[in-house]
């Protein structure tokens, strides 16, 4: 075989791989708007995880907020915060100062945003080693009906 027709050869080879490729990668693309649909829910800017306290005095007033894995953002209708953080007190019996584990707990209705009460007492008081958990969070889906998200758990730190 000449070096012509085998230069031939090699680049028809060369194009139908490529065509072939190109094939397959659009099947991927379009087969991505079947899957299935996973959500994320965040406070703000701040998801799961561990956040300063000054970014959790900032975004007390934030609304929490569910988006899905194609980054459509859904309404929250209501959710349930659990506020942990460390309290002294004096004993009466001993006149020493002792610490304690304190949670409040709230439920949020017909709402995706602390009362300002809240956001306001968060603000204040937000302190490294406390945790909050926002969780019972529903939101509408795409058919309308009501759904769960899942929780947020922030490490203040």
């Amino acid at each position: 075989m000449s070096a012509m027709k085998w230069l031939l050869v090699m680049i028809s080879l060369l194009w139908m791989g490529n065509l072939v490729a190109q094939q397959n990668k659009q099947k991927a693309v379009s087969a991505s708007p079947t899957a299935p649909l996973t959500y994320v829910s965040s406070w703000g800017p701040v998801g799961s995880g561990s956040a300063i306290a000054a970014q959790i005095a900032a975004i007390a007033p934030a609304a929490v907020l569910v988006k899905d894995n194609r980054g459509e953002t859904y309404t929250v209708n209501a959710f349930r915060i659990n506020y942990k953080f460390r309290s002294s007190y004096k004993d009466d019996e001993t006149e020493q100062v002792k610490f304690m584990n304190d949670l409040r707990v709230s439920d949020f209705n017909n709402t995706s945003q602390l009362s300002s009460v809240w956001a306001e007492s968060i603000k204040d008081n937000v302190k490294a080693g406390d945790t909050i958990l926002i969780n019972k969070i529903l939101f509408r889906n795409k058919t309308g009906k009501l759904q769960l998200a899942p929780d947020i758990r922030i490490a203040v730190k």
